[in-house]
């Protein structure tokens, strides 16, 4: 495949990736829904969709599932920086107003989240870019899942904060590929990203932006060290 048709398709999928949670964001401000549980049951099964419509883009593909990742993957000592990372937001303590029923609804929203987006960026994204090289893929799908988080600098949130969630976002997006080349697999990452995203929404959301910016700096350094590591023992592995 040439590569500006692997550039095109991979644009497409990002496109791709940013129409589903934003046709969903559209419906709820339209229908003004404030409920949570509502909110992560809406979005969830705009998700489900979305996971339905990449299933049958991959099978229009030339790719398998299994090449893709959909398959068992070993685990790894990168497994311990990783929960490190996921640990540091609780200093700032849970969030108190979240109920079991909306927090069942948030693991269902966020478990299609990370199907989804790992599925693109890590699954047929990731295999078209290979094809360039593997340093490509990585490289690629990072910046492609950073970008398509800069998207929240319409949220109206904080500048600063914003671009210190799409640095992190890269770096996930970074390391998380490190993973799939290491271990072919697409299991720890959509797991990593489930999780992180839970962890985001059960900790406490009303800490200052002084505060999110301290936990981000820390969780950006620790993914920083880890994305060199992973680099190395990848190109010892190749």
């Amino acid at each position: 495949m040439k590569p500006i048709t692997i550039i095109r398709k991979s644009v497409l999928l990002l496109l791709f990736s940013l129409i589903i949670p934003t046709s969903a964001g559209v419906y709820l401000s339209i229908k003004e829904v404030t409920d949570p549980m509502t909110i992560y049951l809406i979005n969830g099964c705009a998700m489900l969709a979305g996971c339905l419509l990449l299933l049958f883009i991959i099978q229009k593909s030339r790719f398998h599932l299994k090449e893709i990742g959909f398959r068992k993957g070993s685990l790894g000592m990168w497994i311990f920086p990783i929960l490190i990372i996921e640990a540091v937001p609780f200093i700032a303590g849970f969030n108190k107003d979240l109920t079991v029923s909306s927090f069942l609804a948030l693991c269902f929203f966020m478990v299609c989240v990370g199907l989804f987006e790992e599925g693109i960026f890590r699954g047929i994204l990731f295999q078209y870019l290979k094809q360039m090289n593997l340093s490509t893929a990585i490289w690629g799908s990072a910046v492609l899942f950073g970008l398509g988080h800069a998207a929240n600098l319409l949220s109206g949130k904080s500048l600063t904060l914003t671009v210190a969630q799409i640095l992190f976002a890269f770096l996930f997006g970074f390391v998380a590929a490190e993973i799939v080349a290491l271990t072919n697999s697409l299991q720890w990452v959509i797991l990593w990203h489930a999780v992180h995203n839970i962890v985001d929404q059960i900790t406490n959301g009303h800490t200052s932006v002084g505060m999110q910016m301290l936990l981000l700096c820390i969780q950006c350094v620790i993914l920083l060290v880890l994305a060199v590591v992973l680099w190395r023992r990848l190109r010892t592995k190749n």
